[in-house]
């Protein structure tokens, strides 16, 4: 078929001859025209003219009739049958996803709620991170966090804004209930109390006084001395005014003088003016003067050092330079002149760290530089130690103290008997130069290690000689069958007469190797004079 005639004033022609076809005018009818392909005469009538035959729609399928609109006819309306209504095309927030960011604005929202709620209970504390804050600086940051946390909550949750803001306002109100249950530690840095009240009435400081306890800002030490005094103890407390002390240093130093003094671990340092700190040193049983010889170790000098007895307070201005670590290539070169100097000083550290490795390094030297001073150090750091280092201080010992030092083996015994062996295994190192020294009042310590396992303590313990033969009778007949053998061959070694009938009573029961060992013993004992 082909297409209707688009000009009516033209004909569609077809040659008889070659079949090729052309569009010629209607004035060219019933005339003879020459194909323009084959050169053929014709004459242009119905024959060759060629006619679109009509058909109506539906006579012929054709898929490319499809491409053509088609107008949809009505339906019969029904009168008794009711049309479907539908509802209003939903908001696309109801059912598309939450765009990340929201999501992750509502997480950190909920992580600030709990990180506000740890800092203001766990950090108003002694020491915490809200020491010093008073009330309405509490309140603020209990305000600001409620406040940022609930925009990003509400905001990460687009599909339900009430009930987030109904969950954060509750939050809110919870955080900012917490300063009234939580107000240790909420004493305003830098002011200076001069009045406390005891039962007797009011105590003032001094007149000449009252300018210097302003700048220092005594109220924490006198809140501290009237609950000391209020619960009966004989106990006092203490201030330590650091004067151009570093931020960076204040723990070491905190840590040093808790830990030389004795006083309690509540203690605390406040900030002041400037690099100035207050150190209050509660539960402290010592006089003033032994406060003062720990705090010199961190001054410049005895002669910038002031007590003012009237305040229960030592000013010390602090050296910082006494916190630097030595050169290390000096520190580990043993043939360097200022190997034995340089560790002798960072053994005076106030850093444990720093003396620790000191201690390691001079316990592989050979004493040829300061041993007085440097053995007269290890002594003192015995009293500062925790049980590893304890270790490589009797390590140092065996090298730079006098066999005949008296003072160095008792510090020992004395740190050795403060350890709980039921939790905390000595130093085998420690017992070892106890045991070199024959101190015999370690004999109880590592009769009881020696129980608890006989083939770990055994070799040491019979070091001690004679003077452990009546503990190892005590334990003869409730001993294990370990501890027996392990007694036998002891007894070999340094039991006496005394022993011969606890041997022989030792027969009754006795397996193969036990005789074999209690022949060994008594042959032991009777070939001694």
């Amino acid at each position: 078929m082909l297409p209707n005639q688009e000009d009516p004033e033209q004909l569609q022609i077809r040659c008889p001859a070659c079949g090729q076809r052309f569009k010629v005018g209607s004035d060219l009818r019933d005339r003879m025209v020459e194909c323009g392909s084959c050169e053929h005469r014709f004459r242009i009538d119905d024959e060759t003219i060629l006619r679109t035959k009509k058909f109506y729609p539906g006579e012929r399928r054709d898929p490319r009739l499809d491409r053509f609109a088609r107008v949809p006819l009505a339906p019969a309306m029904q009168p008794n049958i009711q049309t479907v209504s539908y509802a209003d095309e939903p908001s696309h927030e109801s059912f598309e996803p939450t765009a990340p960011q929201k999501t992750m604005a509502a997480v950190v929202g909920a992580c600030g709620m709990v990180i506000a709620t740890l800092l203001l209970t766990l950090g108003a504390r002694r020491n915490g991170a809200l020491d010093g804050f008073d009330m309405a600086s509490r309140f603020g940051l209990a305000g600001f966090a409620a406040l940022i946390c609930s925009i990003m909550i509400v905001y990460g949750n687009p599909r339900s804004r009430l009930k987030a803001l109904m969950f954060t306002l509750i939050a809110s109100g919870g955080l900012l209930s917490l300063p009234l249950f939580f107000q240790e530690a909420s004493t305003p840095l830098g002011s200076g109390v001069l009045v406390t009240r005891e039962p007797e009435g009011p105590t003032e400081v001094k007149d000449e006084t009252s300018d210097l306890a302003k700048q220092i800002g005594l109220e924490p030490l006198i809140k501290e001395n009237a609950l000391l005094a209020s619960n009966g103890g004989t106990s006092r407390a203490f201030g330590v005014w650091f004067r151009q002390l570093r931020v960076s240093n204040k723990l070491l130093v905190r840590d040093y003088m808790i830990r030389t003094t004795g006083a309690d671990l509540s203690s605390s340092i406040y900030p002041r003016d400037g690099e100035d700190w207050l150190m209050v040193l509660s539960g402290v049983s010592d006089k003033i003067d032994g406060i003062a010889e720990a705090a010199v170790k961190v001054g410049r000098d005895r002669e910038s050092m002031r007590i003012h007895a009237d305040l229960g307070v030592v000013e010390v201005v602090v050296d910082n330079s006494l916190f630097v670590e030595g050169p290390p290539d000096k520190l580990q070169d043993k043939g360097n002149p200022a190997f034995y100097d340089l560790n002798r000083r960072e053994l005076d550290s106030i850093d444990l760290e720093r003396a620790r490795k000191a201690v390691k390094r001079l316990a592989e030297a050979e004493p040829k530089l300061y041993r007085d001073d440097i053995n007269r150090r290890l002594v003192q750091l015995l009293k500062e130690a925790d049980p590893p280092m304890l270790g490589d201080i009797c390590r140092a010992l065996m090298t730079w103290s006098e066999p005949d030092d008296g003072k160095a083996v008792a510090a020992a015994v004395a740190a050795l008997q403060k350890l709980d062996i039921n939790t905390t295994i000595p130093p085998r190192e420690m017992v070892s130069f106890l045991v070199s020294r024959r101190a015999v009042d370690v004999a109880p310590i590592l009769d009881k290690l020696w129980a608890a396992d006989p083939t770990v303590w055994e070799q040491l313990y019979g070091e001690l000689g004679q003077p452990i033969e009546p503990l190892i009778l005590d334990r003869m007949e409730k001993a294990n069958s370990p501890v027996k053998h392990s007694a036998m061959r002891l007894l070999a070694r340094v039991g006496g007469k005394a022993s011969l009938s606890a041997i022989n009573a030792a027969r009754n029961g006795a397996d193969a190797e036990m005789r074999v060992l209690i022949e060994r013993a008594e042959a032991a004992i009777r070939a001694r004079p």
